[in-house]
């Protein structure tokens, strides 16, 4: 979340206009302001429920649009956000952190907020999209499976499915915006109380009662490192480049100006990109440690999934990080040798990436058995290397920076890649310049500095008001065990405790969930927090916050076990367990509701899910829910159970159900299939070795 000002407004769905914004680059849903008095939300109905999302960037927009689509009772959704640069889009995608020429590092066909629906980007960018404000490059672009897209595209994209979501909404289900700064949240009578401070004409911090709480406060603060303390309040260093006003820091450099860029990650090739929009003809140099760089996809590449054998290495009784260490290299080596990789091919430009995506199982295990030291050790020493070897760039991307180091008749070479340690900067030249002292090479000076090293990950010792009070405070969560990096915490996003318990009532989506998503998933690099894995976390907590926003009869749901959601027939087992039935009369219930889950509740589930929009969904609900109704009273005749034992049955049944459909939409190993006209444009991807 990034946050300013309080400006507050309220969208439901069936008053929004739109109102032109200069800054926001678009048309801004909005409807009446509320009034701002001691409960600026205004009162609901007795019996509204409330959800908080503490962040509107990428992460709380998509939430607050999945629980727009299958919320079915009364709800009130709060979306707040303090820096309205960063609505809908955060530092990524948001309109004060991007230009025109910045592009998603991803393929148009690869980026539809609906892992269900995989046309739904291109359908809306071709056919559905408000072209009027884009440069006259963009308007008349038909887009396709394999282009390219602006990050500021994909905002709107975002801004106008959320719009959507709430036109189409339940009557009862309404969706309002916020413009604060969380300075704190605490329990409070079964929910929470979300205190919030504006900076409007009259100021004031106001409490926000709420149920339900999703943070979706984005990244950290950018990594400060020690050599910047003479500098860090100079003006030609530039602390943040995705911060509010960079953009005008760029505009502002001289076109023939020095700029050193620490850090050799994403964000550097993003500075290359802004400074060269701005006009910048200058020698720019990217400076890390490891001098390690990303790549650069061939023309028409297509992301491919892999598997690989489990590296022999992890057969060992102990793993030292040294063993750990040889054994990736030797375990590498060998699947070069395997799969005939010649050096400068267009395998050996995705080889790496693939091959990390395959071992993700084995980073799971290999990040169980060690130590937690070691493991954070491994990750801290081998970072750029993981990160830049993890993914590639878009030759819109790659291609800019790599065009640029080379240079052309005529054109020369101005982006230089600097493989050093720097000690210390200070300022030179009556304040014109910076000097930059390295320890192994002489010192240099140029004319700017720009930090790209990345965020902070530490959230026990954090500068964010919000998660210092979360962690340190109220003991709410606690730093993610294994690897240091963001939070610990459960299957679905929820906080876990000081103490080890579940925080009831407080979801994240994210990247504060990168170390667990590293424990969990195995992910790596930049893959912590993809748009793919951020979509399914935000689908996947949403429906966890409905179901537990469900009726208070329907309470037992709160105590399935985590994971067993995964296969349907532990989960039959689970629920015919709970009934104590003899044998034989158990194995032949065990095997009806397996029978039932697979062949009817599942098809049906999945369709509800799927649906194109509420007229659809409703009604795969009630067919979903009669069936349910049907299965329940022939369960109970076939094996003599009660009424209550019925309902019960057929109650965890569903949520089983919808959490194991919910779970394999979020599988990334079985994406879903192209049902429109773009199915012609998808191909398959060569074979690993052919």
């Amino acid at each position: 979340m990034q946050h300013t000002t309080m400006q507050h407004t309220t969208m439901q769905h069936a008053t929004m206009q739109d109102t032109p914004s200069q800054d926001r680059g678009m048309p801004y849903t909005a409807a009446q302001p509320s009034s701002m008095q001691h409960d600026p939300m205004g009162d609901t109905a007795p019996r509204t429920r409330r959800v908080t999302i503490v962040g509107a960037g990428f992460s709380g927009t998509l939430t607050a649009i999945r629980l727009l689509h299958f919320a079915d009772t009364p709800l009130e959704i709060c979306l707040m956000e303090r820096e309205e640069g960063y609505r809908y889009g955060g530092i990524a995608f948001g309109w004060a952190s991007t230009n025109w020429e910045h592009m998603l590092n991803i393929q148009a066909g690869r980026i539809t907020l609906r892992r269900e629906r995989p046309e739904d980007f291109l359908e809306w960018a071709n056919e559905e999209a408000d072209r009027s404000e884009w440069p006259q490059k963009w308007q008349y672009h038909t887009f396709g499976v394999a282009c390219v897209v602006p990050r500021r595209i994909f905002r709107q994209y975002l801004a106008e499915r959320l719009r959507d979501a709430a036109a189409d909404a339940h009557a009862e289900v309404t969706l309002r915006e916020a413009s604060g700064e969380v300075i704190d949240i605490r329990g409070q009578g079964g929910g929470y109380v979300v205190k919030y401070a504006d900076a409007a004409e009259q100021g004031g911090v106001h409490d926000l009662p709420s149920d339900q709480v999703i943070l979706a406060t984005g990244h950290l603060s950018p990594v400060q490192a020690p050599f910047y303390h003479r500098i860090k309040d100079c003006d030609r260093f530039l602390a943040d480049p995705y911060a509010p006003g960079a953009q005008d820091w760029f505009r502002a450099v001289g076109p023939e100006e020095s700029v050193l860029v620490t850090g050799s990650a994403l964000s550097a090739f993003d500075t290359v990109i802004s400074l060269i929009h701005a006009g910048h003809r200058g020698q720019i140099l990217i400076c890390s440690r490891g001098g390690h760089m990303h790549g650069t996809y061939p023309v028409d590449h297509e992301h491919d999934i892999w598997q690989a054998r489990r590296p022999p290495f992890l057969d060992a009784e102990k793993l030292t990080p040294e063993a750990v260490v040889e054994g990736i290299k030797a375990e590498y080596a060998h699947l070069r040798a395997e799969h005939g990789v010649e050096p400068g091919s267009a395998l050996d430009a995705v080889f790496p990436e693939r091959v990390m995506k395959a071992w993700e199982p084995y980073v799971i295990e290999l990040v169980s058995r060690m130590d937690a030291r070691d493991v954070r050790m491994l990750l801290d020493r081998y970072k750029s290397l993981i990160v830049t070897h993890r993914t590639s760039t878009v030759r819109e991307i790659g291609g800019v920076v790599r065009s640029r180091m080379r240079g052309y008749n005529g054109a020369p070479k101005t982006v230089e890649a600097l493989s050093a340690d720097i000690q210390d900067m200070r300022l030179a030249d009556d304040g014109t310049k910076i000097r930059v002292v390295f320890a192994d090479r002489p010192d240099i000076v140029v004319d700017r500095v720009v930090n790209c090293l990345g965020n902070k990950t530490d959230y026990e010792r954090t500068d964010h008001p919000l998660w210092h009070g979360l962690v340190n405070g109220h003991g709410y969560a606690q730093p993610q065990t294994k690897t240091h990096r963001g939070i610990e915490v459960g299957p679905h996003g929820q906080l876990v405790a000081a103490d080890g318990t579940v925080t009831a009532g407080l979801f994240c989506v994210g990247p504060m969930r990168q170390g667990d998503e590293t424990t969990r998933r195995g992910r790596l690099g930049a893959f912590v927090f993809s748009i793919g894995t951020l979509r399914n976390q935000c689908f996947d907590t949403a429906m966890e916050v409905l179901r537990r926003l469900e009726p208070a009869g329907d309470e037992e749901q709160m105590d399935i076990p985590d994971g067993i959601h995964h296969c349907l027939i532990r989960s039959s087992d689970w629920i015919a367990a709970d009934l104590a039935t003899e044998e034989p009369q158990a194995t032949r219930l065990r095997e009806r509701l397996q029978r039932y889950a697979k062949d009817n509740a599942y098809p049906t589930a999945v369709n509800y899910l799927q649906a194109q929009d509420r007229t659809e969904r409703r009604k795969y609900r009630a067919i979903l829910d009669d069936d349910l109704a049907d299965f329940g009273a022939a369960l109970a005749r076939e094996f003599d159970l009660t009424a209550e034992q019925a309902r019960r049955t057929v109650s965890l049944l569903a949520a089983l159900v919808q959490k194991h459909a919910v779970h394999n939409l979020c599988d990334i190993t079985k994406l879903a299939g192209w049902d429109s006209q773009y199915a012609e444009q998808v191909k398959h991807a060569p074979k690993k070795g052919a």
